[in-house]
């Protein structure tokens, strides 16, 4: 089967049979083989037929494995010339196929520090971009901040999202800017972009109105009452993003369980997230996990149910405007009527608002939760913060673009709350049908360049990129916003922007990031003006399961305990990845008034 159209929609079924075709490759093809030659010999295997069927699967693996390397190694020297070009290092787990690496991963994931595994896997291969090579196909991992600059920024005609991405995120995503390639995805880039001019994004009496509710929430709250501050984030960022988006908010600050169907949608949303994951943990075989039907896409007729008769009202809406000959004003609609006005496709429509809802939300309602946590856990930071919040602003004040300018250290607490806990912890990219040469690596592992085979899956861990001591220092994993206003600290983000992407980077950096950063310092204003002092509600925190076990022990360049970081021995919470970053079990909070 030839490749899918990169701005086609896929079928499930053409996935699975490629899937299916690819699992008949590694059982099915040496098997028979055998059986030809045997008939064809008039040999009978007699009872060794099942020992000899399987040494064949085992042996034809192996031959296709040689062969496989033999092929890149010698694209690699045509690649690179005169150059030593190498290869880029392989995974080798003990069960073939590296089984056994698989189900590391989903145990590292139900149990362990988020992408402990993979710094193993880096340090035994002394290399920041690794092969996975899962189940015979390759699938490769970078942090390797040179790799991650290069295809962001010089490389990026080299690489698209390309098919896998479209496959794991198809029910959720569809046709949206951050599913898309191509001219599907410029085209849709450029009639986003001017919705989030400098104008659009500073409504910060949009972003005040919804901060000023969950003031209120938390002011109602009993002495020494916890809340999900996680929770309380997301909604407000939900609201927020809603009436940008739609309108009208969805008021999921009411905390109203007759939501409308709101819930469903919200509960499938992050099931395809989940399901994803899982997904993508598989590599080019997860199909067949789902071998009997696509498990998004009663999820995904859930999202339908809920957006599409939203997107059919403003189109009926246009309709009406049209035929009375009136224009719309595009400074004063939503971002639906916008879109509405721009094109008739629900689908379409349907897959940008998603796909925007995700960027104005989830990822701002992570940087706020994350913050109030390092909050609980570095009080000093919330005083320093509040101080300058009511220097500049004052206990009443009310935030605007010119005092937002002047809270240098809030700023530097968002930039250091991005890079610990990064919403956007990873990402996919696809090399194009032609081999790359991938640039001499950062100084974790030093290394040469690289060759990158054709239509290879890459995926770039920016969360441990941004957790590097050798790009960091070695207090990497210390919280701590001054190295922001340290001219000698922060230098090192100015040298190599790439240590540094939480809004990704090149033609695809995100164009909410200002949307992003005002709601979020709007939010912090209120929170800081009110609340001076942030405690962890332990009785109420999900627990991390490694907290009742020894770390292992051993050597890494990334920190003692081995896997592992020097943060999973004084992290309180347990992170969870879906296309955001997230708490399990939220993140509970006690906030106690500037008046008490």
């Amino acid at each position: 089967m030839p490749p899918l159209g990169i701005e086609e929609r896929y079928s499930f079924n053409q996935v699975r049979n490629r899937a299916l075709k690819e699992l008949a490759k590694l059982i099915l093809v040496p098997p028979l083989l055998l059986s030809v030659l045997t008939r064809a010999s008039r040999t009978s295997l007699g009872y060794w037929t099942v020992p000899c069927h399987g040494l064949a699967i085992f042996l034809g693996a192996c031959v296709r494995t040689w062969y496989h390397d033999y092929l890149q190694g010698r694209d690699a020297k045509r690649t690179g010339g005169e150059k030593t070009i190498g290869t880029i290092p392989r995974v080798k787990g003990k069960l073939p196929g590296n089984i056994d690496i698989v189900v590391r991963l989903f145990a590292n994931n139900d149990s362990g520090y988020l992408y402990d595994l993979f710094l193993e896997l880096f340090d035994q291969c002394q290399s920041t971009t690794i092969n996975l090579r899962i189940f015979g196909i390759d699938k490769y991992v970078s942090i390797d901040s040179e790799h991650i600059k290069y295809a962001l920024g010089p490389g990026f005609r080299h690489f698209w999202l390309g098919n896998t991405r479209k496959e794991l995120l198809e029910n959720l995503l569809g046709d949206g800017m951050l599913n898309r390639d191509g001219d599907l995805w410029k085209t849709q880039r450029a009639i986003a972009r001017p919705f989030f001019s400098n104008d659009r994004v500073r409504d910060f009496t949009l972003f005040d109105k919804h901060a000023q509710r969950c003031m209120s929430i938390l002011s109602d709250l009993e002495p020494g009452q916890a809340i999900d501050v996680a929770d309380l984030t997301w909604r407000f960022t939900t609201d927020t993003a809603s009436e940008f988006l739609f309108g009208q908010t969805l008021d999921t600050l009411s905390f109203n369980e007759a939501d409308g169907g709101f819930g469903s949608f919200i509960n499938a949303f992050g099931e395809i997230q989940d399901i994803a994951f899982k997904r993508s943990s598989f590599g080019a075989l997860w199909p067949l996990t789902e071998l009997f039907g696509d498990l998004t896409e009663p999820l995904g007729n859930v999202v339908k149910q809920f957006v599409d008769p939203i997107v059919q009202r403003a189109l009926e809406h246009k309709r009406k405007m049209v035929e009375k000959d009136q224009q719309i004003e595009a400074d004063q609609c939503t971002f639906l009527e916008y879109l509405a006005w721009k094109n008739d496709d629900v689908g379409l429509i349907r897959d940008q608002l998603i796909t925007i809802l995700i960027a104005a939300r989830d990822t701002t309602a992570a940087l706020l939760a994350f913050t109030i946590y390092m909050f609980t856990q570095h009080p000093e930071v919330a005083v320093k913060a509040r101080a300058e919040v009511l220097e500049h602003i004052g206990p009443n004040g009310t935030p605007g673009i010119e005092e937002l300018k002047k809270l240098k250290y809030l700023q530097a607490v968002f930039n250091e709350t991005l890079r610990v806990f990064t919403p956007l912890h990873a990402s996919i990219r696809e090399s194009k049908p032609t081999g790359i040469l991938l640039p001499p690596s950062d100084p974790t592992y030093p290394r040469g360049p690289m060759y990158l085979p054709p239509s290879s899956t890459l995926i770039y861990l920016s969360f441990l990129t941004h957790r590097n001591p050798a790009l960091w220092g070695e207090d990497a994993h210390v919280y701590d916003p001054e190295r922001w206003l340290d001219p000698e600290r922060s230098q090192r983000v100015t040298a190599n922007p790439a240590i540094f992407i939480p809004f990704s980077a090149g033609p695809r950096t995100c164009l909410g990031q200002s949307y992003a950063l005002n709601e979020a310092s709007v939010f912090m204003v209120r929170l800081l003006q009110r609340f001076e002092h942030f405690t962890l509600a332990e009785d109420k925190q999900l627990a991390p399961p490694w907290k009742t076990k020894p770390l292992p022990t051993g050597s890494s360049i990334f920190g003692p305990g081995y896997p592992g970081t020097k943060r999973k021995e004084v992290e309180k919470i347990w992170l969870g990845n879906h296309v955001v970053m997230f708490s399990k079990g939220g993140i509970w909070a006690r906030v106690l008034k500037a008046s008490e």
